[in-house]
């Protein structure tokens, strides 16, 4: 797979220099002046992309052995990264440059034989005129691109981290910043500066700046300890959670967190910006798609590293939990975690779209819970962790990392939760708080509350009626227009001239379309797919595709060729293929996603064709998807009344 992505960053340049060596072979059998321009102009271009060549080599090598380098430790991460970050505008920039005179100066090649060979009647001059505008657009593009590169790729600063909570001041809860200094000292970690409480995440740490939502701004190292998991948890478990996270201030993790993780952020926003200005046009897909494909081939190389470093992490602040607590506390504490987020959310539903009076939030999170005992804890046993700002190995994979075995006893100890009204540790610490910041939020939220329930409503009301997607039968009929002429002209080259390797090439590829063209009509006769108010359904899918099950959607086209990406929450593949080959559904297993590929959709809307473009067909798949959603969130609510 490696060798496949670092290969197809070479395929724009290669079949630039096949058809340059192309026009080279033309252009010999001429011995006139505008024959000798035309030879001139294709060298020329088979320097530029061998310049070309040798730039996205020299960024391949240059990545890959940083990459490699940056495993020796995070030091030298952000040193690597850094520099690569640096030196990759250039290269992209020079890519573009000499990618896009490359294809210039074929241009100008074809002008020449055309105004040689070509009879200047009125098809000659709009095709001259057609050459001058690719020129054009390509000059333009590649202005264009010198101009934004450097504004894409400036330096990122990193936002305050916007938290709903309160700051506890020492002065304001002596005896938790007591407990937590004692914390520290038994597990040898560094106390945070400042300590934060709320309802909205799970724990986590942060070196970064923070600012208070309608509060304060803090710097320095924070600790955010969640109410509502802290409510749920014994005492013995929330110090090895707490200590986990106080072991990301250790050794390099502060620097890391402060330095590479904002480049690397401002990296990922500087490619998609671009990304996003790209056009479908043939002038873009030829010039300035390879370099945003090395651009995302750099940050899937580094990405390996970041995940690998990622891991590391994540075992040593677990040690450090381990050793503020204990290896049986924190394991615990982990499945209790992965098992109570979905509860949790529930709790909050019912404050955000219930509406019900005299709510509070632990009560609400009691009340779910008392229903919930014991935890189903092995279903969650092989997610992550969600985490703001980085990502877990699982929670199997961090408990064997800890030589805990999943004994019966440590099952049946996390399966079951200690109420919030029962806690002593967290009633005597955070239990008036608990109540006073509980009754404020959801005083605040209640406002919020009926137009959420009407938003939901509203949704739910929408996309209930099945729409039928099909494929335009002109592009079958271009297919075909373009099959016949290269078999055509391949024949008539074969028979009247003497027959070469080029000529049979262009007869072999018009017949190997003949059979497209068949496959393409026969599928115009039937609906690509269908959209139903819950499902995907389609001639080409073993099994309906639950429209609940799709987590993100993406549309790309280019040349009238529509390519959908639909991300899926779960791993069930729904029987659908993974063969590439003239697929319309194919499913990618390392990626869990489903590519849909139809040409030129329409929709009958009212009796009339409407035409979709990309836009169109990602608003009216996402409509569906989240209609689908809050449908089955009205129903989950309707339950639990």
């Amino acid at each position: 797979m490696e060798w496949k992505r670092i290969l197809s960053l070479f395929s724009i340049p290669v079949v630039i220099i096949i058809y340059g060596l192309w026009q080279c072979w033309r252009a010999s059998s001429g011995d006139d002046i505008a024959d000798d321009l035309r030879i001139a102009l294709a060298v020329l271009a088979l320097f530029l992309t061998g310049v070309d060549i040798l730039i996205v080599g020299c960024g391949v090598a240059i990545c890959t052995s940083s990459a490699r380098a940056s495993r020796e430790s995070q030091t030298r991460l952000v040193k690597k990264f850094n520099t690569c970050r640096r030196l990759l505008p250039f290269l992209m920039l020079g890519e573009i440059l000499f990618c896009g005179l490359a294809v210039v100066c074929l241009i100008f090649s074809e002008m020449i034989w055309a105004s040689a060979y070509v009879v200047m009647n009125a098809g000659g001059i709009k095709f001259m005129l057609l050459m001058i505008m690719a020129i054009g657009a390509i000059l333009w593009m590649l202005i264009k691109s010198l101009l934004s590169t450097r504004k894409c790729f400036a330096s990122f600063k990193p936002q305050d981290s916007l938290v709903s909570g309160i700051c506890l001041r020492e002065s304001d809860s002596p005896e938790l910043w007591q407990w937590v200094r004692q914390l520290s000292q038994k597990g040898q970690l560094i106390s945070p500066d400042n300590i934060v409480v709320g309802f909205l995440d799970c724990f986590y740490v942060t070196a970064n700046a923070v600012q208070i939502e309608g509060g304060e701004r803090l710097t320095g190292n924070t600790l955010y300890l969640p109410l509502t998991y802290m409510a749920l948890l014994e005492e013995s478990e929330i110090a090895a959670v707490v200590g986990h996270e106080l072991g990301h201030f250790t050794g390099e993790d502060t620097q890391y967190s402060l330095r590479f993780m904002p480049l690397y952020s401002g990296m990922q926003n500087s490619i998609e910006q671009m990304a996003n200005n790209a056009q479908a046009s043939w002038i873009d897909r030829l010039v300035l798609v390879p370099a945003l494909n090395m651009a995302s081939w750099f940050l899937m190389t580094f990405h390996e590293t970041v995940s690998y470093w990622s891991r590391i992490r994540e075992h040593a602040a677990d040690e450090a939990g381990a050793r503020a607590a204990s290896s049986h506390a924190f394991s615990t504490a982990l499945l209790k975690i992965s098992a109570l987020d979905g509860y949790i959310d529930r709790a909050f539903e019912d404050i955000f779209y219930h509406q019900k009076e005299n709510q509070n939030v632990i009560a609400s999170l009691s009340g779910v819970l008392k229903k919930a005992q014991p935890l189903d804890i092995l279903s969650g046993i092989d997610n992550e962790i969600s985490h703001p700002m980085d990502s877990h190995p699982t929670t199997r994979s961090r408990i064997a990392a800890l030589n805990v075995e999943l004994s019966d006893e440590l099952l049946k100890q996390a399966s079951t939760i200690v109420l919030p009204e029962e806690n002593t540790f967290f009633n005597q610490h955070f239990g008036k708080l608990a109540r006073s910041f509980g009754e404020s939020f959801v005083q605040k939220s209640k406002p919020k509350a009926a137009a959420n329930r009407k938003a939901l409503e509203d949704d739910a009301g929408l996309a209930t009626e099945s729409v039928d997607l099909w494929a335009k039968k002109s592009f079958s009929y271009n297919l075909l227009v373009i099959s016949l002429a290269l078999v055509v002209i391949g024949l008539g080259l074969c028979l009247f001239t003497d027959a070469s390797f080029f000529c049979w090439l262009i007869l072999v590829i018009g017949l190997g379309f003949l059979p497209l063209c068949k496959v393409y009509f026969k599928r115009m006769k039937s609906p690509y797919f269908t959209l139903t108010s819950e499902h995907i359904t389609s001639r080409y899918l073993p099994n309906p595709l639950p429209l609940q099950r799709i987590a993100n959607c993406e549309v790309q086209s280019a040349s009238n060729y529509m390519t959908i990406k639909l991300w899926l929450t779960d791993g069930n593949t729904y029987g659908i293929p993974t063969k590439r080959f003239m697929q319309v559904f194919r499913y990618q297993p390392g990626k869990n996603t489903v590519l849909i590929h139809l040409p030129a959709p329409y929709l009958y809307r009212d009796g009339d064709k409407v035409e979709l473009e990309a836009l169109a067909m990602w608003n009216l798949l996402g409509q569906y998807i989240e209609s689908s959603r809050a449908r089955a969130m009205l129903q989950q609510i309707e339950r639990e009344i």
